[in-house]
C-alpha cells in the first residue's frame, strides 16, 4: 500500500497544535523531527529535542484531498513543504527499527502498542505489559540508562506504595510503577513536551488520573496534590543536575524510602555519592558505561 506523505514546517510552538489539526484531517500517521535533522526516537537522558523549527510528516491516504487539507494548514500558520508517495514499507520499518521490544526484571515487558504479546509472556500470569511507541520524548526503553531504572522498578516491590518520577520524559518509568503496582505515582518534568507525552503514554495504557498525576515542579505541594514524602523517589537524568537537586530529591525521600539515580556515567559514581552523604547507596547496577545508583540492592 503507497501513501502521501505531506511535509510541514511550522515555529516549535505550533507544533502539537498543527498535528492536532493533521490527525483532524485525517492523517495516519505523524513523524515530527527538527527541520533539516533526522527524526529523534530517544534523546540523551534530561535532555529534550527544544528546536525553534518542526518539520511534521503525515501520512495520507492516496485519494485524500490535498488541496483542502494544504488550504487548512496554511490557513493555521503552517508552511507545507512537499507532497511525496512512499511504500507502506518505508515508514513503517523506520519506526519499527526504533521500537522496544524487551522484557525487564523478568517480569515487566515494553512493546510497541500493536505488537502481539509473546507467548513466554502470555503464558505468565505475573507479566506485565507497558505499551510504549518510540517518541520524541525521552524513555523508549532503548538507552541503557532507562533499561537500568526498568529493571529496578521490575525487581522492586511497589504494591501500595507512592512513587515520584522525576524528569519523567515519556513517563516510561512512572507507568511501569503504576502497572507494577504503585498506588499513587506522580511524575514530574520541566519540559511541557515531556510531560504530553507522559499524558499521551499513560491514556494509550489505560491509566488514569487516579493512580498517575503529572506536571512540573511548581505542581508538588499544590492545592490538591498529596504532599506526603514518596516511598520510592527515582530520577534518570544527569549527573550535575543530580548533584543540584540532592536536597530537593532527598527531603522527597519518606523514612526508609528507595532512592534510585541514573543518567550517570561510571566515573561520576563518587561525584552522586558525596552529594547524597545521608543515603546509603549499594553497589552501582552497570550497563555500558552508564550506571544506577540505589540504596537498596534491588
Amino acid at each position: 500500500m503507497a501513501w502521501l506523505q505531506l511535509s510541514v514546517e511550522v515555529d516549535a510552538g505550533a507544533a502539537e497544535r498543527i498535528s492536532d489539526t493533521l490527525d483532524t484531517l485525517g492523517s495516519a500517521a505523524v513523524t515530527l523531527c527538527a527541520a533539516g535533522v533526522d527524526e529523534v526516537f530517544e534523546p540523551m537522558p534530561g535532555e529534550q529535542p527544544l528546536w525553534d523549527v518542526v518539520r511534521l510528516e503525515a501520512l495520507f491516504d492516496m485519494d485524500a484531498e490535498l488541496g483542502s487539507i494544504r488550504a487548512r494548514l496554511e490557513a493555521a500558520g503552517a508552511r507545507v513543504l512537499d507532497v511525496a508517495i512512499i511504500e507502506d514499507t518505508d515508514w513503517q520499518e523506520s519506526w519499527r527499527a526504533h521500537a522496544v521490544r524487551a522484557c525487564f526484571g523478568e517480569r515487566l515487558w515494553v512493546l510497541p502498542h500493536d505488537e502481539p504479546l509473546p507467548a513466554v509472556a502470555a503464558a505468565d500470569p505475573a507479566a506485565v505489559v507497558l505499551r510504549l511507541d518510540p517518541g520524541l520524548a525521552f524513555g523508549s526503553g532503548a538507552h541503557p540508562t532507562t533499561r537500568l531504572c526498568l529493571g529496578w522498578l521490575a525487581r522492586a516491590d511497589l504494591q501500595g506504595r507512592r512513587v515520584l518520577d522525576f524528569g519523567c520524559g515519556s513517563g516510561i518509568l512512572a507507568l511501569a510503577a503504576c502497572l507494577l503496582g504503585a498506588r499513587d505515582v506522580v511524575a514530574i518534568d520541566h519540559d511541557p513536551q515531556a510531560l504530553t507525552a507522559t499524558l499521551d503514554n499513560a491514556a494509550r495504557n489505560g491509566i488514569g488520573p487516579d493512580r498517575l498525576r503529572v506536571g512540573d515542579l511548581a505542581r508538588l505541594g499544590a492545592e490538591g496534590w498529596d504532599t506526603a514524602p514518596f516511598d520510592v523517589v527515582i530520577a534518570n537524568i544527569l549527573a550535575n543536575p543530580l548533584v543540584e537537586l540532592a536536597p530537593l530529591l532527598s527531603g522527597l525521600l519518606a523514612p526508609n524510602g528507595s532512592l534510585a539515580l541514573s543518567g550517570l556515567l561510571a566515573d561520576q559514581e563518587p561525584m552522586i555519592r558525596a552529594a547524597y552523604p545521608a543515603i546509603s547507596f549499594a553497589p552501582a547496577i552497570v550497563d555500558e558505561e552508564w550506571i544506577l545508583l540505589s540504596n537498596s540492592t534491588r
